[in-house]
């Protein structure tokens, strides 16, 4: 699978999952993928958890219809129906993987960026700048000037539009110079 096929999945599975949308600005849905990018990591450990149990116990029983059918069409239908939901979450964990990984990339390019750690602290857990102050002045030991909650927000603004460039190269240029 070449990068352009990568792209064209990533972006068609954020869509369909409502993470990004067409009516926002690149920055926002930048934003948007970098508060959600937790959620889509965990949802690969919840659906590989469902699919142990569809293997382990099957489907929930539902109850009893009125109308009888036969045991052995209906353990076929049931398997079918297991068989074909693993197959769907599978699909969902390979898709999820593929953007996570389409992720993990671009911000790859950003780690020795001095306040990368701004994008993981605010986007991934949910930091406001002035705590995230707090952190950085733990970690450089300050005992003068200390960082503003404003330096982290301009840093984090920097960031997310130099990432924005990766996740939507044409969006961002249609933006920029309007075709």
């Amino acid at each position: 699978m070449n990068e352009k096929e990568v792209v064209k999945i990533v972006l068609n599975e954020l869509e369909k999952r409502n993470i990004i949308k067409h009516n926002f600005s690149t920055y926002k849905n930048t934003e948007q993928i970098l508060r959600d990018y937790p959620m889509l990591k965990k949802s690969i450990t919840d659906r590989q958890e469902q699919i142990k149990e569809y293997k382990q116990f099957g489907l929930q029983e539902k109850s009893k219809s009125i109308t009888s059918i036969s045991v052995n069409h209906k353990r076929e239908d049931t398997e079918d129906i297991i068989n074909d939901s693993i197959k769907s979450l599978q699909k969902h964990i390979f898709k999820t993987k593929v953007i996570i990984e389409f992720i993990d990339k671009i911000l790859d390019r950003f780690k020795d960026d001095p306040y990368f750690d701004v994008i993981k602290l605010h986007y991934f857990d949910n930091m406001t700048y002035d705590q995230i102050a707090e952190i950085f002045d733990k970690r450089k030991n300050n005992k003068g000037k200390l960082t503003a909650g404003s330096t982290i927000g301009s840093n984090n603004q920097r960031l997310i539009r130099e990432i924005q460039k990766y996740l939507f190269p044409n969006d961002y240029l249609f933006q920029l110079l309007g075709y």
